[in-house]
């Protein structure tokens, strides 16, 4: 017989859980208390905001595969992670969130830290479970964790009232396994293929549901070879090739999706989608459309849903993928198709080139993260939360492998950026780990620096600040006629507040300061660098589209 609060934390060791985040609470004391005899075997983070908590738990699995978890107390703690149970929940991020309850003698007694938190959490995560007496936790635990690891994959709650966690219990730990690639029909496979053979302009987007699930790099690249087909990728999808292949072009879509992927994406003739992901952010709202068919392989429900017209074909997209790569032939090089590509490639590359060479009032975003980018090793993690500064980490930060790219992408919701950072840099101690934050983002979450130092973690900050909240100002200047109102900020001295959490940090007003400031962001050590950037610059980005999205 062992304790609740025992079960669970052998449980999560068992499933490979290496870390848990969260804050202490009353409602989760005791299990805080069995936490200190794991010390070895399952280290404890504490943060400083719960929302932080989930976040960094959620770039665990992101980042390195890893599964992670969270602990909250009951009520305002649990309430402080909805934010970022959503973006989990948007991503197919699979993670475990414990969270204390109130006694159960209190419960529906509107008792002081009582929520519904099950009602607050539907649509948030897969599956919520209450542990309402000790017998029943290994198959809560169960439960939870085949929901979570099950596509599509989300995060999942288990619920602990404060009276349980030292109730003994003769549970034992759940045996977890994750879904299997799973059989594809060979017959949809060969008609898959004879259409992108038939195509004159064949296109293959990578999305998330395919990197997130062990897909091999060869299988894309054969296929794309073969078939003379370029691979575009979602926002969640970036990695699915190294980003200076030539088979690839990048991310298409809004917030942060380059004019190349977009071009390319406009002109196909068939398009085959690996995922789940052929939504409203890729189109602009359903605004950017190919020219000709579409087939998504997909087991997400959310695919059948699209308002938009395509062929579905319910399958794994990895185990479609890999049975493609066995059954394609070579066939003869779409040469007309691969010029026209190479030459959106070239143009959107100029485009690039032009932004980062023009002189700026202030300091040149595009010159900092180019030179940038030829500074980090190739295997880094870029985590870039959401904003205007995300297009900069697009446009200038090339991704090499799956999970080298981070961010709030299908929610679209700011303070992700620190947090997830902190988690990648936990999981992936070996990586360089660059947080690319606006100033409006990292004030959200700027908190976290005291983690950061705590746990001595070689992180690299870079906060682009242009004291606004520039989306909504750019959008003030071109779709309101200049009618700016609540979107211009005032901030701290951000190099003092670093310093302040004992992190050197330095500023750059202009271009000339650029190199100097890699180099000191290079250095051992967390470190943070601010970008004071003119707001009223456009980053190179589809501005057409953008703006139809407003309509």
């Amino acid at each position: 017989m062992v304790s609740v609060a025992e079960l669970i934390a052998e449980s999560l060791v068992r499933v490979g859980v290496e870390r848990v985040y969260g804050i202490i609470g009353t409602s989760v004391l005791d299990f805080y208390d069995v936490l200190q005899n794991y010390g070895d075997r399952l280290k404890v983070v504490t943060v400083r905001h719960e929302q932080s908590a989930v976040s960094a738990a959620d770039a665990e699995f992101r980042a390195a595969g890893k599964l992670s978890a969270a602990i909250v107390h009951a009520g305002p703690g649990f309430l402080n992670t909805t934010i970022a149970l959503g973006m989990a929940m948007k991503d197919r991020v699979p993670l475990l969130l414990i969270s204390g309850g109130v006694k159960r003698r209190l419960r529906e007694t509107d008792a002081w830290l009582e929520v519904n938190q099950r009602a607050i959490a539907d649509g948030l995560v897969k599956a919520y479970e209450v542990v309402e007496d000790a017998g029943e936790v290994g198959d809560a635990l169960s439960r939870a964790f085949e929901e979570m690891l099950s596509y599509p994959y989300g995060p999942a709650i288990i619920e602990v009232p404060e009276d349980v966690w030292r109730e003994e219990t003769g549970s034992q730990p759940p045996e977890v396994g994750r879904t299997s690639h799973g059989e594809v029909d060979d017959g949809e496979v060969k008609g898959v293929i004879e259409k992108m053979r038939k195509a004159e302009r064949p296109v293959i987007l990578a999305c998330g549901e395919l990197v997130r699930r062990s897909f091999s790099q060869n299988d894309l690249e054969r296929v794309s070879e073969h078939l003379s087909a370029p691979v575009i990728t979602s926002g969640n999808g970036r990695g699915a090739l190294p980003e200076n292949s030539p088979l690839t072009l990048g991310r298409v879509g809004f917030g942060g999706g380059n004019l190349a992927a977009d071009r390319v994406f406009e002109r196909a003739d068939f398009v085959l989608v690996l995922g789940n992901e052929l939504d409203d952010i890729t189109t602009y709202t359903y605004t950017l459309a190919p020219q000709g068919d579409v087939v998504v392989v997909s087991e997400d429900p959310s695919a059948e849903v699209r308002p938009f017209y395509y062929e579905l074909i319910r399958a794994n997209p990895v185990a479609f993928l890999r049975r493609m790569a066995e059954l394609c032939d070579a066939v003869e090089k779409k040469d007309e198709w691969l010029r026209e590509v190479e030459g959106a490639r070239s143009e959107w590359s100029a485009l690039l080139r032009e932004f980062s060479e023009r002189n700026s009032r202030l300091c040149n975003p595009g010159k900092f993260f180019d030179l940038l980018d030829k500074r980090l090793h190739r295997d880094r993690v870029v985590v870039a939360g959401q904003g205007t500064h995300v297009i900069f980490a697009n446009n200038n930060l090339r991704v090499f492998s799956p999970g080298s790219y981070l961010a709030s992408t299908n929610l679209g919701a700011m303070g992700y950026a620190l947090p997830a950072a902190i988690g990648a840099k936990l999981a992936c101690p070996e990586k360089q780990v660059v947080c690319v934050a606006g100033d409006g983002e990292i004030m959200m979450t700027v908190q976290e620096l005291e983690t950061v130092r705590r746990e001595n973690l070689d992180l690299k900050i870079v906060v682009v600040n242009d004291s606004s909240y520039r989306v909504l100002y750019l959008k003030q200047l071109l779709q309101k006629q200049g009618r700016v109102f609540q979107t211009l900020l005032s901030n701290p001295d951000f190099v003092r507040l670093a310093e302040s959490f004992d992190i050197p940090a330095t500023r750059v007003e202009s271009s000339d300061g650029i190199e100097e400031a890699i180099e000191f962001l290079l250095e051992d050590g967390a470190r943070m660098v601010e970008l004071v950037i003119d707001r009223d610059e456009i980053p190179p980005l589809n501005l057409d589209a953008t703006l139809r999205m407003g309509v």
